[in-house]
């Protein structure tokens, strides 16, 4: 239907502005900046680390490593003996029985001198020898793999033998490594896009060297990596694999200086480590990759991390984000007091990864804690916690099994259940889409989760209003849960404070389309303003959204939605946010309306029959002005006979092969009925071809109306056709009442006009509880 509105003058929008890193507020409006005002600027000066090793504290288990020799000379021999110098000053630990170190370990320390260290093939740490040089920014090991890349591949600047020393330890610290992706560049400076953003690294194509080439550091058992800076590397930065008890502590991530990196993750790894701490680390916009990406470990500790990323600098290298942190198949984690901008959290399984060796095996994220942490401006969703897993030959999911459960048969898999996360106390501003989202399968969950205490603050911002997981659709809202039982939503903050709000909901559970379900979760003690639609919104009840909105210079129109078994109560539109207007089903006439009209072009009793015959069993039509019915009176039909019921329009000629649509909004006097929509078409030879919807679901009520459509191309040979509009299954005396009667071309059934330029967001809206289908969109400009 079209509405015809007021014109209204165009109210001018809010600056839109993205939250960049202080580092970057060159790019920045004073908006932008302000938002980045509270976030510590990038920097290599030491967060919580104690200072450089210099040769006079030393002591006697101390092996000074000779200058570097300048220039294009390599070092790696004269580096290698020193390694070899400290090894042989080493004592392995006493360990008993039950693993208690009796003795610990006697450690020895290479102390680089400042300057640059040209590397031709990586150092391998022995156990119990660490690494230390002068400063993070005084002292630089350089990769050169255009001697023999093959030394570089799959493989790193720092990374242990292979020798495992029970109770030994290994600290690396105060030093850089560069990776020589572009060729000299990586002196720190304050450039702000890396450079040559998103080419192949220099030596690749000198050398002809593959992918995954000259890495960072690679560490081992209970390795530190301290006050180290990363950057200009074309592999993993830093790799984390089949370790425990490492740490990473202060450690700087970046490109500047014109350096460039691969988009391999900037801590990567996994191999079921156990015990790993990474804290109070930062990355600079410049980085490639995530910030942090484990696949399958344990009681890993990610807390007090800076991450930093720009619009500007994804867009260089065609990403739409980076910089996120993912935890895949990772048990018992907690991840805590982060800033992350631009980039976001994400639990999820390891279900992804081919489904061999530690990954043939699939682990849901559970008991995990995500909380105090600061996340803006998400290309997509702040936190997301997310169920799966893959089905095996046979077309079945895995077998239930816990951290320590394994297959053993080859056409089988464990699958381990997650549940029991908390995402608690964390600020979330302006993620594109959802602040908190809990979606995937079921059979992977076993656990409640709890989202608690969380202040997400304009959800929705620069993105669209609903989107797919791939495991059913979501509106924008502050939190949202489609999997699991007895989840706990409570105590949140979902706030929209833009002059244009696009946080559609405070909670939506479940979501539409999908497979899995939220059951009996609880959801209370959230408090919301400023919202577009409603505090909680339940996808289950929602009706489908209305189909093929378009815009022409004052008007909006779209499809009628298909009535389910959640039928619409009519559309409510909105404008860059705000409420327009609210349409009721047949509150109006339609495009092509064939209800006929007196003289003076109204409505009326006496007039409105013309033109109107009845078919099938019925009587025929009449005009009624019964009380409720829609404008001044509204077509009845009564049942003669038991059965169908139903009426056809006057003619209109059409066009062949040209599109119609039929619709009619039905209400019920007494008895609620299936009703039908549908087209009527006729040939020069008199021959009658009827079309109409099927309907399963839709039922006219008593109160409010009903609405069908259904939609047609006229066939080779017609010269007329006719709205042809059925109630079913009816016994004598039954009346029905019909309006909104129209056949139009096309497919746009309902409208607005007298509208200015702006962003018009269309829902449905359920009959008995308001509940809104998803929105679509269109702009006028």
């Amino acid at each position: 239907m079209r509405f015809p509105l007021p014109a209204r003058a165009r109210s001018t929008a809010a600056a839109l502005a993205v939250g960049l890193p202080a580092t970057l507020v060159a790019f920045a409006s004073p908006a932008q900046a302000a938002t980045a005002a509270d976030v510590p600027a990038y920097t290599l000066s030491s967060t919580i680390s104690p200072a450089p090793l210099t040769a006079a504290d030393c002591g006697p288990d101390c092996v000074v490593a000779p200058a570097p020799r300048g220039g294009t000379l390599d070092d790696y021999a004269a580096l290698n003996q020193v390694v070899a110098a400290a090894a042989a000053k080493t004592v392995p630990a006493v360990v008993a029985a039950d693993g208690t170190v009796t003795t610990p370990a006697k450690t020895a320390t290479i102390l680089l001198q400042a300057g640059t260290y040209r590397l031709t093939k990586g150092l391998r740490l022995p156990p119990n020898v660490n690494l230390r040089g002068a400063g993070i920014a005084a002292t630089v090991l350089l990769a050169d793999p255009t001697v023999n890349w093959k030394n570089f591949s799959y493989s790193f600047l720092v990374r242990p033998t292979d020798d495992k020393s029970a109770g030994s330890s290994n600290l690396v610290s105060d030093l850089t490594v560069n990776g020589n992706c572009r060729t000299g560049a990586g002196a720190f400076d304050d450039a702000t896009l890396p450079g040559s953003p998103g080419e192949l690294c220099d030596f690749r194509t000198t050398v002809g060297a593959s992918t995954n080439t000259a890495g960072g550091i690679s560490v081992g058992d209970r390795w530190t990596v301290r006050q180290v800076r990363f950057t200009n590397l074309e592999y993993f930065k830093l790799w984390i694999n089949y370790a425990s008890g490492a740490r990473i502590v202060d450690n700087r991530f970046d490109n500047r200086g014109g350096g460039e990196s691969g988009d391999e993750d900037n801590i990567g790894g996994g191999g079921r480590n156990d015990g790993t701490i990474i804290e109070n680390n930062q990355f600079d916009a410049t980085i490639n990759g995530n910030s942090f990406d484990f696949t399958n470990a344990i009681r890993t500790v990610v807390r007090n991390n800076i991450v930093h990323t720009t619009p500007e600098v994804a867009a260089a290298r065609g990403h739409k984000e980076y910089g996120n942190m993912y935890f895949e198949g990772v048990v018992g984690a907690t991840v805590t007091g982060n800033t992350l901008e631009g980039a976001h959290i994400v639990l999820k399984s390891n279900s992804g990864y081919a489904h061999t060796g530690n990954n043939k095996d699939v682990t849901n994220p559970r008991d995990i804690l995500v909380a105090n942490n600061v996340i803006r401006d998400s290309a997509t969703v702040g936190v997301a916690v997310a169920y799966d897993d893959y089905t095996d030959a046979d077309g079945t999911t895995g077998t239930l099994g816990g951290w320590n459960d394994f297959s053993t048969a080859d056409d089988d898999h464990v699958v381990r259940a997650g549940g029991n996360n908390t995402v608690r106390d964390n600020v979330i501003e302006r993620s594109r889409e959802t602040g908190v989202i809990v979606y995937g399968q079921n059979a992977a969950k076993n656990a409640a989760d709890t989202i608690t205490g969380n202040r997400i603050v304009n959800a929705g911002f620069g993105g669209s209003t609903s989107y797919s997981t791939g495991a059913g659709y979501f509106d924008t809202a502050g939190v949202g849960v489609s999997v699991g039982s007895k989840d706990v939503v409570t105590g949140n903050t979902i706030v929209d404070d833009q002059a244009n709000p696009t946080t559609w909901y405070g909670v939506q559970i479940g979501a539409r389309k999908g497979s899995s379900k939220a059951t009996y979760t609880s959801v209370g003690n959230n408090t919301t303003s400023g919202l577009i639609g409603s505090a909680l919104r339940t996808a289950a009840n929602a009706p489908e959204a209305p189909g093929n909105l378009t815009a022409t210079a004052d008007s909006v129109s779209w499809d009628e939605s298909y009535a389910t078994g959640n039928p619409i109560a009519g559309y409510k539109v909105y404008r860059d946010g705000l409420p327009v207007a609210t349409l009721p089903t047949g509150t109006a006439t339609i495009p092509g309306n064939l209800l006929d009209t007196d003289a003076a072009g109204l409505e009326n009793a006496s007039a409105g029959t013309a033109g109107w015959t009845a078919g099938g069993s019925g009587t025929r039509v009449a005009r009624s002005t019964a009380a409720g019915a829609v404008g001044s009176s509204s077509l009845q039909l009564t049942s003669a006979t038991a059965g169908q019921i139903s009426t056809y329009s006057k003619k209109v000629t059409p066009t062949v092969g040209a599109t119609y649509t039929s619709v009619a909004s039905f209400q019920a006097t007494g008895t609620a009925r299936r009703v039908r929509a549908g087209i009527a078409f006729t040939d020069a030879n008199g021959k009658v071809t009827r079309l109409a919807s099927s309907n399963a679901s839709t039922v006219d009520a008593t109160t409010g109306w009903m609405t069908s459509a259904y939609t047609a191309v006229a066939p080779a040979g017609a010269v007329s056709a006719q709205a042809f509009l059925m109630v079913e299954n009816t016994v004598v005396g039954e009346s029905h009442l019909l309006d909104r009667l129209g056949l139009v071309e096309g497919t746009a059934t309902e409208g607005l006009t007298g509208l200015s330029s702006g962003t018009y967001q269309v829902v449905a809206y359920r009959t008995d509880s308001s509940e809104n289908s998803g929105a679509t969109t269109v702009t006028i400009p």
